[in-house]
Parts: C-alpha cells; sequence; structure tokens
C-alpha cells in the first residue's frame, strides 16, 4: 500500500527561495451553518488552483535533507450505516455516555467535550482498556513537541555560546578599529556600535559580559528600555522600538539560559541599520549605513581559530532550516556590496557620498515583505524598513497573508484572524466564514484572491525548502471536505470544522515554537489490555507527510552534524526514526479503513498501543532535563501573531487544554461501534500588547478567566463542558 517514490528532484539551495517566489461550551444542539449560501465556488471541495491542492509526489533533495513522499493511492468505499435512535445499534464498548453526548453522536456522529484534562496523552493512557480512536490531533502534536525540544537543544547547547563568541569577537574588534580612526563623526558610529554589541551580550550573560565603560550610560539607558517594555525611541538608534516584544514567552520561559538567549536574539532580530529613517529621513540613513559598514568590516574578525562568519553561519544556516531565511538583507549581501565599492573602512566612512553610493546600490536589492515596525500609512513598509539586521527574523507565509490583509493593503481593516490564512490557502469553510469582510472591508476579495493565486503557483521546491513550510503543507488535507465514501461522521460541515480546528490547533503550535524567529506582522501498564475495536481518523495523506517532514527534519539536521545517536543527541535520532514507522503504519491502517478492507489482529493491537509508542516519541530524555519545565506537562501554548499599535493590542492565538471527542465508526461489515480520542482546543483573541501572553501566564488565564472560544467554533462544533454533566465525569474535582 506504501511506495516510496524514486524520482529525485534537486533543489541548489532552499535558503531564499520561499522569500523570492512570493514578491464553546454548549448544551443545546449547535445551529449548524450552511456553507451552501452565498458563496461562489463548490463547499465541498478545495478551492480550485489554491495552495492546499498542490500534491508532492516526487523526492525532493534541498540544501538541508531529502522530503520523501509516501505514495498513498486509494478509494474511499465506506457505505455508512445508518445511526439508530437513541444509538441503539452502536457497541458502547464499555464507554460512558450522557444523554446530551447521545443526541450529539446520533446527529453527528461524534462529541467533544470538555474533561478537565491537561495532557493529551492522559485521554488514551488514563483508561487504557477502552477503545481508541487514534487522531491526527494526537500526531501532530507528537512531531510539535519533537521540533520545539530539538530547537531547544540546539538554542541552549549551541546557539547560544556560538552567538556570545561572535558578538565578543565583533565587540573585540570594533573597540580596536575605535582606537585607529580620527574622525569623530566614525567614532560616534563605532560608539554606537560597541553599545549595540553590548547590550546583546548583557542580555546573555550579565556576570561574564560587563559593559566597557566609554558605552556603560549609553548601553545601560537602552537596557533600560528593554526591562520596562514600552514603545520608545531607541537609545542607539533613534527610531521607535516595540520593547514588548522583549517578553520572554514561548518555550524561552522554560530556564535563564533560553531565556537571556530569546532576548539578546530578539534584539539581533528587530533593531534594524536602516536605509533610511521611517519617515524617509535620509540623514537617519546614512547614519545607520555608516554603524552598518562598520560592523561589517569586523565580520572577518577571529575568535578561537574561526571568523565571525562561522559562527554567524552555524546560528543562522540551521535556523533557516527550521524557520526560513530573513525578510531582511543579510550581513553577506551587505557584505558584497561593500566589497563590491572597494571595502571602505575606518576614517574613508566619515564620507556622505560613500555612504550614500552604498545606499542606492542597497536600495537595489530584495525589499522586506512583512513590516515589523511602526510605521506610518503614508511611507511604505518596502522602502523604509529596509536595510540589515544582525540575525534578521524570518519571512514566514502567514506573517506575509496577515501584512496583506489589514491596513494600508486592506483599508480600516486593523487585525487579521487565522481564517484569513485557511482560506488564502483554499479552504472553502474559512472562505464562507470570512464572505462579509468584503462587504465591510472593499479592498479584502481583491486581495485574497491576489494571494491565492501567488500561493496556489508555488511548487515543491518552496513546500519543502525548510521545516516551516513543510508543517504548513502537511496540514492542507485537513482543509479538504469529505466526500461520498468516506465514514458517516466525517460527512458533515461540523467534521470539516472539527479538521479546521486541529489545522489551528497545530498552527498555533508552530507560531508557538518558531515566536523568537518568525518575522510577526503589525497593523505505563505492563499488562497487555483487552483488545477492543479502535479507529484511526482516516486522513492518510497526513500521515503520510508527517512522516516525510520527520524524514525531512532528521537528514537535515543530520546533514549539518546537529544531532547524533546516544544521550549526547537526546535520543533525537531514534525519536524521528519512530515516528517516521508510527506514521507509515497509520497511513496503511486509515486506506484500510476508507477501502472497508477487514483489520487484522495485529492491525487491532497496533490501534490500541500506538498512542503510548506516540508519547514515547514525545517525551523528554529525562524527568530532570534542563531544556523541559513544569509547564511542559500541559498541553495548552500561546503565541502572539500579529501586532497593531492603532489599538495597542496583539492577536493571540493559542492551542487551550485539549478535549475529549468521543465518534461513532464502522467496520467492514457495517457495524458501528463507540471511541474515545483526543483533539485541540482552538483560542483566538485580542490582548493588551504591554502584556504579551507567555505560557505560564495562559495556563493561568485557563483556570481563572478563559476567553470565549471563536465564534465559528461555538456555532459548529457539538461541544460539551464537563460542568454540565458532572455525574460522569468528576476529574476537575480530583
Amino acid at each position: 500500500m506504501i511506495a516510496l517514490s524514486k524520482k529525485t528532484i534537486i533543489i541548489a539551495s532552499a535558503s531564499l527561495c520561499g522569500v523570492l517566489a512570493i514578491t464553546g461550551l454548549l448544551i443545546s444542539l449547535p445551529y449548524i451553518i450552511n456553507p451552501r449560501e452565498g458563496i461562489d465556488f463548490n463547499p465541498d471541495s478545495l478551492i480550485k488552483g489554491t495552495a492546499s491542492t498542490y500534491d508532492i509526489s516526487e523526492t525532493v533533495s534541498t540544501s538541508f535533507g531529502s522530503y520523501t513522499p509516501l505514495q498513498n493511492d486509494y478509494t474511499p468505499k465506506i457505505k455508512p450505516t445508518k445511526i439508530g435512535d437513541n444509538l441503539q445499534n452502536v457497541d458502547f464498548q464499555g464507554l460512558s455516555v450522557t444523554p446530551q453526548m447521545k443526541a450529539f453522536l446520533e446527529q453527528y456522529g461524534f462529541v467533544i467535550v470538555d474533561e478537565g484534562y491537561e495532557d493529551i496523552y492522559e485521554i488514551y493512557n488514563e483508561e487504557l482498556e477502552l477503545p481508541k480512536f487514534i487522531t491526527t490531533d494526537l500526531c501532530l502534536h507528537a512531531y510539535h513537541v519533537l521540533y520545539d525540544l530539538s530547537l531547544r537543544i540546539l538554542e541552549g547547547e549551541q546557539f547560544f555560546f556560538d552567538f556570545e563568541i561572535m558578538l565578543q569577537a565583533l565587540r573585540d574588534d570594533q573597540m580596536l578599529l575605535n582606537g585607529t580612526v580620527s574622525d569623530p563623526v566614525v567614532h560616534d558610529a563605532l560608539k554606537n556600535n560597541i553599545a549595540y554589541l553590548s547590550v546583546m551580550l548583557y542580555l546573555l550573560n550579565s556576570t561574564t559580559n560587563p559593559i566597557p565603560v566609554e558605552v556603560e550610560s549609553l548601553t545601560l539607558e537602552e537596557l533600560a528600555l528593554i526591562d520596562v517594555g514600552e514603545r520608545a525611541p531607541s537609545a542607539i538608534f533613534g527610531y521607535d522600538e516595540d520593547y514588548t516584544q522583549y517578553t520572554v514567552r514561548g518555550h524561552y520561559t522554560r530556564n535563564e539560559i533560553l531565556g537571556n538567549y530569546f532576548k539578546a536574539m530578539m534584539y539581533a532580530g528587530r533593531i534594524g541599520f536602516l536605509l533610511q529613517g521611517p519617515m524617509g529621513e535620509p540623514e537617519i540613513g546614512i547614519r545607520l549605513t555608516r554603524m552598518a559598514l562598520l560592523l561589517i568590516s569586523s565580520f572577518n574578525a577571529t575568535a578561537y581559530s574561526e571568523t565571525v562568519w562561522d559562527f554567524w553561519d552555524r546560528i543562522y544556516e540551521p535556523t533557516v532550516f527550521y524557520v526560513g531565511a530573513s525578510d531582511d538583507l543579510t550581513a553577506a549581501e551587505y557584505y558584497q556590496i561593500w566589497q563590491n565599492q572597494g571595502a571602505p573602512e575606518g576614517d574613508a566612512l566619515a564620507s556622505e557620498s560613500t555612504i550614500e553610493e552604498f545606499i542606492e546600490e542597497a536600495k537595489t536589492y530584495r525589499k522586506p515583505l512583512i513590516n515589523s515596525m511602526f510605521i506610518f500609512d503614508a511611507f511604505g513598509h518596502e522602502n523604509v524598513t529596509q536595510g540589515f539586521r544582525l540575525m534578521g527574523q524570518r519571512f514566514i507565509p502567514d506573517s506575509y497573508i496577515f501584512q496583506q490583509l489589514v491596513h494600508n493593503k486592506v483599508g480600516g481593516r486593523l487585525m487579521p484572524t487565522a481564517l484569513d490564512v485557511l482560506s488564502v490557502f483554499g479552504s472553502p469553510r474559512a472562505a464562507f466564514y470570512m464572505k462579509d469582510e468584503g462587504l465591510i472591508y472593499p479592498d479584502y476579495d481583491d486581495q485574497i484572491d491576489k494571494l491565492r493565486e501567488e500561493f496556489g503557483n508555488l511548487t515543491e521546491y518552496d513546500w519543502t525548502q525548510n521545516l516551516y513550510w513543510s508543517w504548513l503543507y502537511t496540514l492542507f488535507p485537513l482543509l479538504k471536505p469529505a466526500s461520498e465514501g468516506y465514514p458517516r461522521f466525517m460527512l458533515s460541515d461540523a467534521w470539516t470544522d472539527k479538521a479546521m480546528m486541529t489545522t489551528l490547533g497545530s498552527w498555533a503550535e508552530l507560531r508557538h515554537d518558531t515566536i523568537l524567529y518568525a518575522k510577526q506582522s503589525y497593523t505505563y501498564e505492563t499488562s497487555m489490555p483487552e483488545i477492543l475495536k479502535g479507529y484511526v481518523e482516516p486522513y492518510p495523506e497526513v500521515y503520510a507527510r508527517l512522516a516525510s517532514l520527520a524524514g525531512l527534519m532528521k537528514t537535515g539536521l543530520e546533514s549539518r552534524g546537529l544531532i547524533s545517536e546516544g544521550p549526547s543527541g537526546h535520543g533525537l535520532q531514534g525519536k524521528l526514526d519512530t515516528l517516521v514507522t508510527l506514521m507509515e503504519g497509520l497511513v496503511t491502517l486509515s486506506i484500510k479503513e476508507l477501502e472497508n478492507d477487514p483489520l487484522t489482529e495485529d492491525d487491532i493491537w497496533f490501534v490500541n498501543m500506538v498512542a503510548r509508542y506516540i508519547e514515547e516519541v514525545a517525551s523528554y530524555p529525562s524527568p530532570d532535563d534542563p531544556w523541559a519545565s513544569e509547564a511542559d506537562g500541559r498541553m495548552a501554548i500561546i503565541a502572539d501573531v500579529h501586532t497593531d499599535p492603532n489599538t495597542g493590542q496583539v492577536l493571540e492565538v493559542g492551542a487551550g487544554d485539549p478535549y475529549s471527542i468521543y465518534v461513532v465508526v464502522q467496520d467492514h461489515q457495517g457495524k458501528l461501534r463507540l471511541t474515545k480520542g483526543a483533539t485541540f482546543s482552538y483560542y483566538e483573541f485580542k490582548h493588551p500588547m504591554n502584556d504579551r501572553l507567555t505560557d505560564e501566564g495562559w495556563h493561568e488565564m485557563l483556570d481563572t478567566n478563559p476567553p470565549d472560544l471563536p465564534e465559528w467554533i461555538v456555532n459548529s462544533l457539538p461541544i460539551l463542558s464537563i460542568s454540565v454533566i458532572p455525574a460522569v465525569f468528576s476529574r476537575r474535582e480530583d
């Protein structure tokens, strides 16, 4: 059933191709919206020509690793059995349900219940002998854990120290240069550079990186602004900076090393040596570009027999593999222009004409596609934010979509929504929910059409360029509504929306894991349990793409020497290999289900045990792992993904605590059985930008004053809260 394609497409370089390619808790039955009203395309299929219709059929070799798709051809052949009144023809297999749950199960074939669990594996392991519904949510969450864990390890054990040595080498060389120049303008620029580097070194480790006396006042002034965390002019660079961004969040709250790394790298990613001021001021561009060229002139400085370039590359290239290429001009691009000019250095950079010549050449280079600064709409961000950043934040497609769907691209629209992204990618349900935006904002529909065309024209080169893009590609099959031949429970709009909630839950985990690098847009039991009849949520394409994604991650990390076998490698190689094997098994089983083939005893055993294997894959190497904390024991995560300075708010997206999902499934003989699994919960809400949420703060909010679920979830999905069925479920009181 599974065959690996033998054809290979060679990609010379993946680093820049993506940048270049894109120049409820209810008590009564919910009201299910009819998507066939007021929409001008087929609601039963993906929107024609959009990104989600693209399928990679051949092996793709990138500069990092290989993406090998699994062939999973099949024809769904299920003829649904009607669910009887009061579930009279359903084998409950030991599961208990309430009258409210029965009503949902009879109408939709599934029900989602908030039973108070905090971890997805609890749902599968607490009642080992109950029939399991293996969900895509379980598998996607496991990949998130491996992605996040491996990134933490690299940051804490390699990037932190390479970054510190790189900054020290740059500062030492800039201080030496300062002793050789005589022009006061150059002295002033070097002083600013030394303060700039001292800020990051102090943030990394204030004990081992004392501030040089000559820049102490300036450095401390900038550090104070970071501590206060408000909008303010930078003490060093002069233009307004959003210091709320330096709130440590994501997985960086887990220990001091990660937290310090977050602040320093955020500074390196956000603070730019602009080619002109935020309002087009040429004098600001000259001053900052002079600083940039002086800094670039120190990139050949050495430390421990390696150049600054070596340390920069060891940080930048792996993060390109994880997230993507810089949206801003890089040190390498500035260095090339500088070399073409004859590499003027020292006092030669006092000449304004020399700087202006560089600026004119640099302006012809690629422009940033995402704005992450405070810019008035009279000034195009593509021009006034263009410049060099030491470790620039990355171009990511979802932030680009957000940028294109808010003011000033869509006049008056200040805050996007995650449904914008899914609509662009081709989800008919997301498009339906967003159909009124075009009536409110006249520019919206034209922008959506433009973006659908842009992303619809992308190829395997783009979707496999790095792990971030490949993760998004993995989610696309969940956007497609099920059709004839699929199980009954998948044939409603409610299930399509459940799959959309899964998509956004996984996307929220992706944004959480990459919050530092992603450029944000602005506006066990030993005894064998009884074998019961479980079921795999039949999305073979998702499992196949997850297997390919895990394989790409493994080969990419191996090619850079970033993971190894054994304890020193934290077991990541073995975990990724196991995840690939498990996903291949789920592809086979889900195709068997869809083609109405009988499952063997071995198949049934695998369904009952696979959640335990997945949990083992997604577990930390040891309870006292330095890169983990108590917060990792809870599934809920949060990430701010867009900032609107007009209202002082950010868009927060998060996975909440997991929900249980009860599903009536059908075997090859048409017999109905009840199963239980786990699914994401998804939240999206506006929040003050000066209080960007951490995972720990999100957990407290969920426990004390949780936000409402998105309206489309409340109005569409059959969801019950534990609070309305206390007679059956009492976990919250335990």
